[in-house]
C-alpha cells in the first residue's frame, strides 16, 4: 500500500475514535442534564419554579464543559498522532519540512474553537428550553423528552426488541441504513427523530475538524518547500462525491485547482479552501504536496 493511502487510512482510524468518544460522551451529558432536570421543583408534575430555570443554566453548562469541550480538549491534544503520521507521510515522498509548534497550536485553537461555538449555541437550546417549558407549566416527562432530542436526537423506551435494534442502527449505523431506521421507527413504531441536535454537528465536526487540521498541516508544509504541484488521494467509496470521482489520484497546480473548484458545483460542496475543505463536509480525500513526479 502506497505511504498516501496508509497516511489516509490513520486519519480514518482517528476519526471513527473521535466521533466514537464523542459520541459516549454526549451520552453521558444527556443523563446528567436529565438528572439536573429530575430536580427541579414541581407543581402536579409540572415545572413552575423560574428563579430555579434561571439557575440550572448554570449547572447545564458546568456539565457541558466537563463532558463534552472536555473530552472535546482531549481529542484536540491527540492530533499529534495526526502530525506525526503526515510527516512520515511526507517524508517518504522526500518531503522533511516541518511545520512551527505554534502553527500547530494555533491550528488546535481554532479547531478547538469550532466544537465550542457549538458548546454555546446548545447552551442556549438547553437552558431556553428548560426556562421556556417552566413558564408554559410543561409536564417534566415532556420536558426531559424534549432535553435529550436536543442532545442526542433519536429518543425511544420501548420493550420491543425489533425497535430497540432500530434505534442503535439510528444512531451507528450508515448514513443509509440511518435514514432507513428512522423511517421505520416513523412509520411503524411513532417514535421520533429531530434533525437538529448536538450530537449531529459535533460528530460531524469531529471528523472534519481533524481532515481540516491535517489539510491545513499538509498545505502549510508544501507552501514551506515551494511546492507547485499538489496530488488529490484517498479512496473511492460509494458515496464519493462528484469533485473526488473526477480528481482522485490527479496530479494538479495550484491554479488548475482553484480554477476548477471554482467552476463546480456539487452536492455536499462546502465552503472555505479547496485545499483545506476537499469534497466537503465528511469528506476523505486529502491533497499532498507532489515533488518530481511522486
Amino acid at each position: 500500500m502506497s505511504a498516501e493511502l496508509d497516511h489516509a487510512l490513520i486519519l480514518e482510524r482517528l476519526g471513527d475514535s473521535h466521533e466514537q468518544r464523542l459520541i459516549d460522551a454526549l451520552k453521558r451529558l444527556e443523563e446528567r442534564v436529565v438528572r439536573i432536570v429530575a430536580t427541579a421543583p414541581l407543581d402536579d408534575g409540572r415545572l413552575f419554579d423560574l428563579e430555579w430555570a434561571i439557575n440550572a443554566r448554570t449547572q447545564i453548562q458546568s456539565v457541558l464543559e466537563q463532558d463534552y469541550l472536555g473530552q472535546v480538549q482531549s481529542i484536540i491534544e491527540g492530533y499529534d498522532e495526526a502530525v506525526d503520521a503526515a510527516k512520515i507521510m511526507l517524508g517518504k515522498y522526500g518531503i522533511f519540512a516541518e511545520v512551527e509548534p505554534e502553527i500547530i497550536r494555533n491550528l488546535k485553537r481554532l479547531s478547538f474553537q469550532g466544537f465550542e461555538a457549538i458548546g454555546v449555541e446548545y447552551l442556549d437550546v438547553l437552558a431556553n428550553e428548560v426556562y421556556q417549558n417552566t413558564i408554559s407549566g410543561r409536564p417534566i416527562d415532556e420536558s426531559i423528552k424534549t432535553i435529550r432530542h436536543a442532545i442526542n436526537g433519536v429518543y425511544i423506551e420501548s420493550d420491543s426488541a425489533e425497535a430497540e435494534k432500530l434505534v442503535n442502527i439510528a444512531k451507528n449505523g450508515s448514513p443509509e441504513e440511518q435514514e432507513e431506521a428512522i423511517d421505520k421507527l416513523h412509520r411503524y413504531y411513532a417514535r421520533d427523530k429531530i434533525g437538529r441536535n448536538l450530537r449531529r454537528y459535533a460528530t460531524q465536526m469531529s471528523r472534519d475538524s481533524l481532515m481540516q487540521f491535517n489539510a491545513s498541516l499538509t498545505v502549510a508544509t508544501g507552501k514551506k518547500i515551494g511546492a507547485t504541484k499538489w496530488k488529490y488521494y484517498g479512496s473511492i467509496v460509494q458515496d464519493s462525491r462528484d469533485w473526488c470521482l473526477a480528481h482522485a489520484g490527479r496530479t494538479m497546480t495550484e491554479d488548475q485547482i482553484r480554477e476548477e473548484w471554482a467552476e463546480n458545483d456539487w452536492q455536499g460542496k462546502a465552503p472555505g479552501d479547496p485545499f483545506i475543505v476537499r469534497g466537503g463536509y465528511n469528506c476523505q480525500h486529502h491533497f499532498r504536496p507532489s515533488i518530481r513526479g511522486q
